[in-house]
């Protein structure tokens, strides 16, 4: 928790411009000013660190990359007004925009690089690109590759790779201060829970059109209903399903967008109940997808069939059988499989037992309800589930330490444009990275394979075919299982306008937004 003073000055250091106080906020549900636009989402800021955090801040637009996502999946360009890459894919040359940082530094090649030599070996996508060096060259920042990596534009949106000044830095290459380049930048906070944003006056682009943003995180998703529905914040994410008829009622617009997020099932498959596909099938085979898109979600049409969303027209592939529940048949693969019930009802094999218990987190407050719809589902086909509920980091915690069993989470598979960018993290990866929420215990070569000849390749008809190899393994595998897809939910106080619901959850794009008088 980053929480004591020391943290909250470094924190706000540069970015205040030399202010030295930290002001104290406010609750949520006190009144604002009527300039000030007001915030109400899940995510507590832990840590500085971008690779844990860096979502919050590009979200925020208070940190920018140096290429954007627009909300159709399109790359526009950011820090970067224009790119050139060399004939043979190992040379990319960026010429940087005439901005300015939140300190006053001027963003040049040089602070650039530096922002880059201190980050690129911690974050989470781009140092999977294959950069080999980069250099400052004028007004160019260029990135030398040791192969070509097709999806690089892609990756560059990585959001733990964000520019920051030279001044956000300590001695040892840490982020000790948040100073960007975005149309806002931190006036004050209170970690982890709140922070004031302030208009960034030197903006190289249009400027904000509010002059302040309270930005709170809310953990509680009942918590976030109430705040809505009081309109005690202008715009409210992640609702729940269950509080859309109540917010608005109370005159709160709605915005609902499928997004390319699904919420999964994680099995770590070295444990001997999930090591064996078949069985994996089964699990899959006992849920009710269709039951709890309906009843849950409240939104049929979000049973997740496969792995990847149809609004991924490119990696959703019509010819794989869908996900369907079958427990007669759940229940004769497991008994093919050497897996009888006991007395009790509930299966076991070689003195284990079919059992587990699932870790989820109520930041997303369906997540909860949709693990007890399981439970009793599961026990049809003779699994016996038990229920965590805890924070979100305590399923990447037990992935490290081998201790998870069944995770119930929610991974957003573009948080770099390109879903290669997540599948190759949590599918083809060694190691586990922060918040990650793929595999565990499980490796597939064949796969691996098609993820290496799918960054390599600049063709799109070639990655077509790597693309639907990619999907039909983890389709057959289920090394992770599929249950429903995701809409967004957001709730906007009628005073808003300008908001846009943004598909890729890549920004929340609050400069655009306007309030009333």
């Amino acid at each position: 928790m980053m929480s004591t003073p020391l943290d909250r000055r470094a924190l706000l250091s540069g970015a205040l411009a030399g202010a030295a106080a930290l002001a104290a906020r406010p609750t949520i549900a006190q009144a604002a000013g009527p300039a000030e636009l007001r915030i109400a989402q899940p995510w507590e800021v832990k840590t500085l660190q971008l690779g844990e955090s860096g979502f919050t801040f590009t979200r925020a637009g208070i940190t920018e990359t140096l290429v954007a996502s627009l909300p159709d999946g399109r790359i526009a360009p950011g820090l970067a007004q224009s790119w050139s890459v060399s004939d043979d894919g190992l040379q990319w040359r960026f010429r940087l925009r005439d901005a300015v940082f939140h300190d006053g530094t001027r963003l040049d090649a040089a602070a650039a690089k530096a922002s880059f030599d201190r980050l690129l070996p911690q974050s989470l996508y781009l140092k999977r690109a294959g950069i080999a060096a980069v250099e400052a060259d004028g007004q160019d920042l260029v990135l030398k590759l040791d192969k070509p990596f097709g999806p690089l534009l892609s990756y560059l949106v990585d959001n733990s790779a964000a520019l920051l000044a030279p001044g956000a830095f300590d001695g040892e290459g840490r982020v000790r201060a948040i100073i960007g380049t975005g149309p806002f930048k931190i006036g004050a906070a209170e970690l982890p829970r709140s922070l004031a944003l302030v208009r960034h006056e030197a903006y190289w682009g249009e400027k904000a059109r509010v002059a302040a943003v309270r930005y709170d995180a809310v953990g509680n998703g009942d918590t976030r209903t109430n705040i809505a529905v009081a309109k005690d914040a202008d715009i409210v994410f992640n609702l729940a399903a269950q509080g859309v008829g109540r917010a608005g009622s109370a005159g709160m617009t709605i915005e609902r967008v499928i997004i390319p997020r699904t919420h999964i099932l994680m099995l770590n498959c070295a444990k001997p109940q999930f090591a064996e596909a078949p069985v994996r099938r089964a699990l899959s085979m006992a849920l009710d997808r269709e039951g709890i898109a309906a009843g849950i979600m409240r939104n049929k049409a979000l049973a997740a069939t496969q792995y990847l969303p149809p609004t991924l027209a490119e990696w959703h592939f019509t010819d794989l059988a869908p996900l369907r529940q079958d427990v007669t048949a759940a229940n004769a693969l497991l008994d093919a499989a050497g897996w009888p019930r006991g007395a009790d009802g509930i299966r076991a094999k070689g003195g284990v037992r079919f059992a587990g218990t699932v870790r989820t987190f109520a930041n997303r407050p369906e997540l909860p309800v949709i693990a007890t719809a399981m439970q009793a589902q599961l026990r049809a086909i003779g699994f016996d589930l038990a229920i965590s509920v805890g924070e979100a980091q305590a399923i990447f915690e037990a992935q490290k330490d081998g201790s998870l069993e069944l995770g119930l989470s929610s991974r957003n598979l573009v948080i770099v444009p390109d879903p290669i960018g997540t599948i190759a993290l949590d599918y083809a990866a060694d190691s586990i990275a922060p918040g990650s929420t793929g595999t565990t215990g499980w490796r597939h070569d064949g796969l691996r394979q098609e993820v290496a000849r799918y960054l390599a390749e600049a063709d799109d008809k070639r990655r077509a075919t790597a693309r639907r190899a990619i999907a039909g393994i983890i389709h057959e595998e289920l090394p992770i299982i599929p249950v429903t897809w995701y809409d967004q939910i957001v709730a906007v106080h009628p005073r808003v306008s300008g908001f846009v619901t943004d598909p890729l959850e890549q920004r929340y794009f609050l400069d655009r937004v306007t309030i009333a008088s």
